[in-house]
């Protein structure tokens, strides 16, 4: 077999060390985020991002009707032409820079602290509102006149570094973050499913939040996230040497060791743990819906209203029933007594038998 003296990997590597990154980018801001960061911001505006490795870094608001000559814009503000500047989130036909989590995390805090995205935004809607009724071009106008740029552009402080990234070289063996069989550690090695969740300031790591905690939590300060954020590294001290996925684990982790926001979108969400002989290393799942608590029921005010007072009863309507029951007895008793004297003077005797002479004279007598 004939021997160039040449490498496929020289040439590969030859080609990466060729490619320059490009040295300014425009950001495009998801519109969703707008009006979480940017409290009245107006919903038919967009904002984008310009940075260039010179330091210029400004904030560009549009119509969401100019999106087809927004890249003329940008290249203006950048001035290079369309196509020499990275666009993130990516673009068809357009250079892309894939932003890393600390660099986009970074740009939205960068949105979020300036204090003049809103009158900025709302002061280019009425312009082109304006304009737009005047039948007049907008974009046309702006080119013409550039004092309207303080409608559309607002200078910040430069975010992060651009153009010196380093390119990553090719090497041979496993890429960056494995490593050779024959090198791994020996000792045994446990993967266990738990969960995530904000308490008090904290980010705790355990089974389940809606179970009483079986220990006392560890708190835990020495840690380290991977680049895009996706896992976070644990010393493996911060457990036992002898511990099992039978025995208990509750991990706490000050929150403001996060990226800014983690903890807000991290409600709770399921993680996976790997104990290894090297480290702890917890790996981000997806998060877990929870559902809304029921809504207490609500009583009828009516029912909550006073009640008015039960009317009193005069004191002749509380006595005028055992008063007419005791006049009852009264004249029951009365007419028993008078119909007893006379059956009983009807029924008497006569007092003295009289003799049959006495009858007899009585009769003779003229």
């Amino acid at each position: 077999m004939m021997n160039s003296g040449f490498s496929v990997k020289e040439e590969l590597k030859g080609d990466v060390d060729a490619l320059q990154e490009p040295d300014a980018f425009a950001y495009f801001v998801d519109p969703s985020e707008l009006s979480v960061l940017v409290p009245g911001w107006p919903e038919e505006m967009r904002l984008l991002l310009c940075m260039d490795a010179a330091g210029l870094c400004e904030f560009v608001v549009f119509h969401n009707d100019e999106e087809h000559a927004v890249f003329d814009r940008v290249a203006d503000i950048l001035d290079r032409p369309v196509g020499s500047f990275a666009v993130s989130p990516e673009v068809e036909g357009h250079p892309c820079r894939r932003l890393l989590f600390s660099e986009e995390n970074a740009l939205l805090k960068a949105i979020q602290d300036s204090k003049t995205l809103e009158e900025t935004a709302a002061d280019y809607l009425i312009n082109y509102n304006f304009a737009r009724e005047e039948g007049l071009d907008f974009d046309e106008l702006m080119r013409q006149r550039p004092e309207l740029d303080q409608f559309q552009r607002v200078s910040t402080n430069k975010i992060f570094p651009i153009g010196n990234r380093k390119r990553r070289k090719l090497r041979s063996g496993p890429p960056e973050g494995y490593m050779p069989s024959a090198e791994v550690q020996p000792g045994e090695c446990f993967y266990v499913r738990l969960e995530m969740w904000l308490a008090g300031g904290r980010m705790r790591i355990a089974s389940n939040p809606e179970q009483p905690l079986p220990m006392v939590p560890t708190l835990v300060r020495d840690i380290a996230f991977r680049d895009d954020f996706a896992s976070v590294y644990i010393p493996r001290d911060t457990l036992a040497a002898e511990w099992r996925p039978k025995d208990d684990m509750v991990i706490d982790i000050p929150a403001e060791l996060f990226p800014a926001g983690f903890s807000d979108s991290c409600a709770r969400r399921e993680v996976k743990v790997a104990v290894m002989p090297r480290g702890i290393f917890v790996e981000f799942g997806a998060p877990i819906e929870v559902p809304p608590a029921p809504e207490p029921e609500l009583l009828d005010p009516a029912a909550l209203a006073p009640q008015p007072p039960a009317p009193r009863k005069s004191l002749w309507k509380s006595l005028h029933v055992p008063l007419i029951a005791v006049a009852g007895l009264g004249v029951t008793g009365l007419f028993s007594t008078i119909i007893a004297q006379t059956t009983g003077n009807d029924a008497a005797p006569d007092p003295a038998p009289k003799s049959a002479i006495f009858k007899t004279v009585a009769q003779m007598e003229p």
